[in-house]
């Protein structure tokens, strides 16, 4: 149909008042609906918009009904024209739509590959996410470009409320934190990604607060719990395998009592030859941690640049210890220190597989782009491990967002759990306060109210270091009866 036969069809056409390619005009083609028609000059897209209110009523079909649809039309041009200013869409798209575009999104990523992707038990989890935060609107048919700010703002309550409604035990704060964050990620990268609604104009998203418990824990590793993940790690990481799970999702052992492992991924490509590497460095990310106690902040920053030799000790001795330096950019306080550090031999393994080892480049880096290891990989990789070494399940809560692991001992074991551990051990192995506060950058003060677990009844050979004491004659057999 040409353009001048298009326009017989557009009756009792009425301008917007400075815009002559918008105006009001009844249909003829539609019974003679009253409509809007919008140019969107950047976008250089038409549009035909029919005209209702918001109980979805129509103006009159005939010129009768032209000062309703008169109203109606300047209003939503005013709405349009805004959208088109802000570089948004002109066509919406429904919060159900919304949400089926990013599980779909979301689906298309899951893989076998470890940090190439999601797996299919995560993928069901953010469905799980999503299909409670749809309960909560009970509107998939609304505009995301129609939300108020506090939409979602009595969400926590309200998912506690139903929980304990269905007779289930009300979610922990974590759960309906991960929750929050998925529907932050759909808006995000759906509705704002593909101009439905500027990132400005979002619902905020609530802030759920943690109990202190929750968010100050810094757990440490028991010699046995660090026995069984350094055993885990290495076989995961340094050899590429991963233990079978039998049916009641357990890990399966043969008949010498040793778990049943199968390879992970190929060896033969260039990616699997990388992943065997980024596996390898990981690990002794891991090792270094737990023989240094350093922040992992810094344990990030690490440049080979940073490791020195120990000149105050013996050859023999320097096989061992290294001295690590840590500039003020990479410390926490700020302050330049140097870390006394057992480590040599898992450097030297280090340097044997990575392919970047001048002196600017960084310890922990992707191998083919030379930059340091992304959040993500730290974090998926530690909870991978921890899985693997049966400490702990993946937890119900467990997201792509953040991986959630539920540790049997009920620790929270983090990459901050190496440092604590090497600074309670240290304790226990009887090395002064003063040394390990100035090896690991913090204060006596802070070790003594955050990491000293005081235990008299194992300090009695630190106590007693130096003292000649004398026994008692008898036994002390009143003890417990007075």
């Amino acid at each position: 149909m040409s353009t001048t036969e298009l326009h017989k069809h557009r009756l009792d056409k009425k301008e917007i008042p400075s815009d002559s390619s918008a105006y009001v005009f009844r249909d003829a083609q539609r019974n003679g609906t009253w409509c809007l028609y919008f140019y969107d000059r950047d976008a250089k897209t038409r549009h035909r918009i029919v005209l209702k209110d918001g109980n979805g009523t129509k103006p009159t079909q005939s010129i009768a009904g032209q000062d309703d649809a008169w109203m109606l039309g300047i209003s939503k041009y005013v709405e349009l024209k805004g959208k088109a200013d802000r570089g948004e869409a002109i066509r919406s798209i429904t919060f159900g739509s919304m949400c089926d575009q990013f599980i779909a999104q979301e689906k298309r990523k899951i893989s076998s590959i470890p940090h190439q992707g999601i797996t299919q038990n995560r993928f069901r989890l953010i469905s799980h996410q999503i299909n409670w935060l749809r309960r909560y609107l009970n509107n998939d048919k609304k505009q995301v470009h129609s939300f108020k700010r506090n939409a979602f703002n009595g969400y926590e309550v309200w998912r506690k409320e139903q929980a304990l409604y269905m007779g289930k035990s009300a979610p922990v704060q974590t759960t309906i934190m991960q929750e929050l964050s998925m529907l932050k990620r759909a808006f995000k990268e759906v509705a704002v990604a593909n101009g439905y609604v500027a990132e400005d104009s979002l619902p905020l998203i609530p802030k759920v607060k943690l109990p202190k418990d929750q968010s100050h824990r810094r757990d440490d590793l028991s010699n046995k719990e660090w026995e069984q993940l350094e055993r885990g790690a290495r076989n995961y990481w340094i050899k590429g395998r991963t233990r079978l799970v039998g049916e009641d999702n357990s890990m399966e052992k043969d008949s010498d009592g040793k778990w049943k492992t199968q390879p992970i991924f190929g060896h033969t490509s260039e990616r699997g030859k990388r992943q065997i590497i980024h596996r390898n460095l990981i690990y002794y990310a891991m090792r270094i941690s737990m023989d240094t106690g350093i922040r992992p902040g810094a344990l990030r920053k690490m440049k080979w640049k940073h490791i020195s030799e120990n000149t105050s000790i013996s050859k023999e001795e320097r096989k061992v210890w290294v001295v690590i330096d840590v500039p003020p950019e990479n410390s926490k306080t700020g302050r330049y220190y140097r870390i006394s550090a057992p480590i040599a031999r898992y450097l030297e393994g280090m340097r044997k597989v990575s392919k970047h080892k001048k002196a600017d480049d960084f310890l922990f880096c992707n191998q083919q782009t030379s930059q340091p290891f992304s959040e993500r990989i730290w974090k998926d990789s530690l909870a991978e491990v921890l899985v693997e070494s049966d400490l702990g399940v993946w937890g119900k809560d467990d997201s792509n967002n953040l991986r959630k692991v539920d540790v049997h001992s009920g620790k929270s074991i983090t990459w901050y759990s190496f440092r604590h551990s090497y600074i309670t051990m240290r304790l226990k192995a009887g090395v002064p306060v003063p040394v390990i506060a100035a090896n690991t950058d913090t204060s006596m003060k802070y070790i003594q109210n955050h990491y000293f677990h005081y235990r008299a009844d194992e300090s009695t050979e630190i106590l007693g270091k130096g003292r000649n004491i004398r026994p008692a004659e008898e036994n002390l057999r009143w003890i417990g009866s007075v």
